[in-house]
């Protein structure tokens, strides 16, 4: 570690100092290694029981947990804590193919009841759990529905949600599960369910994606060749795992390439942004995920304290995904950490989503990300790619790279016809690691195109995204996107950064949406300082858009409601303008 790295103290800040490196990653990552081999194995289960059998002391998995501390299992350790999972869901009359909840966050308990699922041939699903005990109710309301749609054989929870569990009506288990005999992985097909993943859920009711066993590894597979997955390489962070880039991005396909991976509880990310750069600086990880909104969280936390002793250097791939990537927040970044030996060229967008199992597209590896300056004004309003006409109409668009393998991607028009470079149109995806199908639909058919919901266009061969199609606000006949309407409204500094919806509300009278902002700010409290911030917030939008919004809402920080990979819901805004709770 040089000295480069370390900072000149600053008196008036909190000092932050890097924890000692873990003594399993001292001298890692090794430059110039080779490619991390997959696990011969046609499911998680079956490569648990190999790696169990053959590399008994590799590390699996680093739990880290404020309250717990420091959890270092081998693939030895998790064999034994998911056979003995795997032991009670058996008994709890759980069998193959039959769905199970895990309700349960970042933990060792989770990982044991997700391999012990995976051992008994069982599909688990993962739910986010309550923070507390007076949330209870809204969680059991919003899991009811997925039990409704998934129909579990059992339901795996702590004890502080055992008695609200059981009123799903399923079985309860309730962790931790104790030792017991090893179980033999139950042999699966190919084709055979795996996973149920839940989608973020943007505007409705989440819909359950089926996996296969195929699909697994081969979304798995077009990661690690994408990324790429190195021998030494060490996966982590902080993202809940009933998220698809936190379930397959750091725990699944690290371990299907006989990687480890450093998680640790989504809250603590939340109460303490700086604590994902401390675990990605003790357990030296060189691949780490996280929607944009992170970046832009621990770059403002690092801002605020004087870091002693973190080294980023060993970061070679901060996959940004989830959700548009900000060049902003890419600057923001670059400046806080970069002198913490984060390169700049390892910042890579991505796209993906549940259907895919996870990845779609990544940044060309050992590149800056592609930028694509254009008319905020004429986006907003036309759906235009055109050159800004003055400074403060650019809006920057940040691409999202190009095909993982055995993937393709294309733009397509109204017609479902193919497009050409800075057209925008309809994202539409197909691939090996495709889904099954939605559950209680109908399959997909073999080689059929998908369409995303997400709207972008090609520029020289990589993706770039403006926006999802049902976010579209129509005023008068003419569609608007969002996106370049909220970034405006965010540069007021009193708004929070990032914490802005633009959406459409229908008028009954016009017979067309009026469009309205949303921005959070602490100056809620006071109304003459809220009509003054609505007022800046409705000017700066129209010089930048060249669209007056109807209305400006300024409400709370924290208001806003966003799924759980942090997109914005902003069909719920709509509805909660619309039916006047937020007003």
């Amino acid at each position: 570690m040089t000295s480069t790295l370390i900072p000149p103290p600053a008196l008036d800040r909190p000092v932050l100092t890097a924890p000692e490196v873990h003594p399993d990653r001292i001298g890692l990552p090794v430059a110039g290694a080779a490619p991390a081999e997959p696990v011969p194995a046609d499911s998680l289960g079956a490569a648990l029981a190999w790696r169990a059998k053959w590399r008994p002391l590799s590390v699996a998995h680093h739990v880290v947990d404020g309250r717990q501390g420091e959890t270092r299992l081998t693939s030895r350790d998790l064999y034994r804590l998911a056979g003995a999972a795997a032991v009670r869901l058996r008994r709890a009359g759980v069998g193959t193919g039959d769905a199970v909840a895990l309700c349960l966050d970042t933990s060792v308990d989770l990982l044991a009841a997700l391999y012990g699922a995976s051992l008994v041939g069982a599909v688990p699903f993962l739910v986010e759990p309550p923070l507390t005990r007076a949330r209870h109710e809204g969680w059991l309301s919003r899991t009811a529905a997925m039990v409704a749609a998934a129909t579990p054989a059992a339901v795996v929870c702590g004890p502080a949600l055992a008695a609200t569990a059981a009123r799903l009506g399923p079985p309860v288990l309730v962790a931790p599960f104790g030792t017991a005999d090893i179980p033999a992985p139950t042999p699966v097909r190919p084709e055979a369910p795996a996973l149920i993943q839940f989608s973020s859920g943007t505007t409705g009711t989440p819909k359950a994606v089926v996996l296969s066993h195929r699909s697994v590894l081969e979304a798995s597979r077009a990661i690690a060749l994408a990324a790429p997955f190195l021998a030494g390489d060490m996966l982590g962070g902080w993202l809940p795992l009933h998220h698809d880039m936190g379930l397959i991005g750091t725990v699944v396909s690290p371990f299907l390439h006989n990687l480890a991976s450093a998680i640790m509880p989504p809250l603590s990310f939340v109460m303490r942004p700086e604590r994902w750069l401390t675990l990605l600086h003790r357990f030296r990880v060189t691949i780490s995920p996280a929607p944009n909104f992170a970046y832009r969280l621990a770059a403002e936390a690092v801002a605020g304290l004087t870091a002693v002793g973190l080294d980023l250097s060993a970061w070679r791939v901060a996959f940004n995904g989830a959700e548009l990537v900000d060049h902003a927040t890419l600057r923001q970044w670059q400046a806080a950490l970069g002198p913490h030996g984060f390169a700049a060229t390892s910042m890579r967008p991505c796209y993906g989503m549940a259907e895919l199992g996870l990845a779609a597209t990544f940044a060309p590896a050992g590149t800056l990300p592609r930028v694509r300056t254009v008319s905020r004004s004429a986006l907003t309003t036309e759906g235009a790619l055109l050159p800004p006409l003055t400074p403060g109409d650019a809006h920057d668009l940040v691409s999202c790279g190009v095909e993982v393998p055995g993937l393709a991607v294309r733009v397509v028009d109204a017609d479902g016809r193919e497009v050409g470079d800075s057209v925008i149109g309809r994202v539409e995806v197909r691939g090996t690691a495709m889904m099954t199908g939605y559950l209680g639909e109908p399959p997909l058919a073999p080689g059929s195109w998908l369409d995303t919901g997400d709207l972008g266009f090609r520029d020289s061969g990589e993706l770039v995204l403006t926006g999802r199609a049902k976010d579209l606000v129509i005023v008068a006949g003419r569609n608007h996107h969002p996106y370049p309407i909220e970034q405006a409204a965010c540069e007021p500094p009193r708004v929070r950064p990032g914490a802005a919806a633009a959406v459409g509300v229908p008028d009954p009278v016009l017979g067309t949406e009026r469009l309205v902002v949303v921005v959070e700010s602490v100056a809620f409290r006071e109304p003459a300082e809220t009509a003054a911030l609505a007022f800046e917030v409705e000017r700066v939008v129209s010089e930048r858009t060249a669209l007056r919004p109807d209305r400006v809402l300024v409400v709370r920080p924290g208001t806003l409601p966003r799924t759980s990979s942090g997109k914005m819901r902003r069909g719920l805004v709509a509805s909660m303008v619309a039916s006047g709770e937020l007003a």
